[in-house]
């Protein structure tokens, strides 16, 4: 028994040894490493008091630019593109020839039909001649009646046959008339879909012509937001590339799908656009919200952002003293550049106090002193 007491004694020795080194270890820390931020020196920030959004709400839609007025030009007839005198890209206008199709056939009936004419026109003459001619013998009572009768029906189907052949005529050079593109408006060339020496038939396009002095933009928006859509409305369109917004104006509401409760699609004209909207771009349509409500002004300067999350610091007070704490916030879409100010539906109640360009040193939790700011 003694045996087993003397040598349990040295184990204990350790252990108790162990222990206390430990929790001298741990007092260590507790005095000489980083302290919890609650216990350090308050901080002064600027703070600002978060007040309701007075301003209209708007939401942001994209919408998809298509020129004003768009030709697909082709021909009726067929042929060989000879020359096509203009590229993608330049001006045109109303009634310049475009396109020269071969059209030598064209020209030959042509020739051809004014030969036809112009003796069918002799013909015709020498048939009244006649006519005239039988109607004196006729009064005159030198000749029976039936051979002025055979006269007049002659000189009938004479004049029929030169307007037959005048329509014929006519036809011919309507169809050489297609020979030739022209533009049926002023605009641009946009694309060139066949070349020279391409053989051509009936409904094949040869080249695009748009009207971009007037943009269409067609916007996707959800049926309740269509009904509050008035023609009277004037609507912003934001470009990446412009610094404030332009007006468009209404032109209809349009079915989207089958089942008009899915989505409807807005159209929009924007007369004289500048360059840097162009057919087939996606511009940002802001509508106005009338019946958006609950939210809350925050000035930018109080934004923090970590990745995809967006975040203040909250003032929040603990036994008369005030510390800063995290919290995540939701943004809502408004006017583009409404004095730095941006619109948060979750997250933030009007009356609370939020730190003003927080510095990166400033932890959850940490002590403050507040000055207050005004907007």
């Amino acid at each position: 028994m003694s045996i087993i007491k003397q040598k349990s004694h040295p184990v204990f020795c350790c252990c108790l040894f162990a222990i206390l080194l430990l929790a001298g270890c741990f007092e260590s820390r507790g005095h000489n490493g980083t302290s919890d931020p609650g216990t350090k020196e308050p901080v002064s920030v600027k703070v600002v008091e978060i007040k309701p959004w007075q301003k209209p709400f708007f939401h942001h839609f994209p919408g998809v630019v298509s020129p004003g007025r768009r030709a697909v030009l082709s021909t009726r007839t067929n042929g060989t593109i000879k020359s096509i005198r203009v590229q993608a890209g330049d001006h045109v206008s109303t009634g310049a020839i475009l396109v020269h199709i071969e059209s030598r056939d064209l020209k030959a009936a042509i020739a051809g039909a004014k030969a036809q004419l112009k003796a069918a026109k002799a013909s015709a003459a020498k048939a009244l001649r006649d006519v005239n001619r039988l109607k004196r013998l006729y009064e005159e009572d030198l000749i029976a009646r039936n051979r002025l009768e055979l006269a007049q029906v002659k000189q009938q189907k004479s004049a029929a046959n030169v307007e037959k052949i005048r329509a014929g005529l006519q036809v011919q050079q309507v169809n050489r008339s297609y020979a030739e593109i022209t533009a049926p408006f002023t605009g641009i060339v946009s694309e060139v879909v066949m070349d020279e020496g391409s053989f051509i038939v009936p409904g094949r396009p040869v080249l695009i012509l748009e009207d971009r002095t007037t943009l269409q933009i067609d916007v996707p928006v959800p049926s309740k937001t269509a009904d509050q859509i008035t023609p009277q409305d004037m609507v912003s369109v934001l470009d990446p590339f412009m610094s404030t917004p332009l007006q468009a104006s209404y032109v209809a509401i349009l079915p989207a799908m089958e089942n008009s409760s899915a989505g409807q699609v807005l159209r929009l004209s924007l007369k004289n656009p500048p360059k840097t909207i162009q057919p087939g771009q996606v511009v940002t349509v802001l509508l106005n919200e009338t019946g958006q409500k609950g939210l809350v002004a925050l000035p930018g300067a109080a934004l923090i952002r970590r990745g995809q999350l967006t975040g203040v610091l909250v003032v929040e007070q603990k036994q008369n003293k005030n510390f800063v704490s995290l919290r995540w916030i939701r943004l809502a879409p408004q006017k583009y550049n409404e004095n730095s100010f941006v619109a948060v539906s979750q997250g933030l109640d009007a009356g609370e106090f939020v730190v003003l360009n927080p510095s990166s040193d400033l932890r959850d939790g940490q002590q403050i002193q507040t000055d207050r700011e005004s907007f």
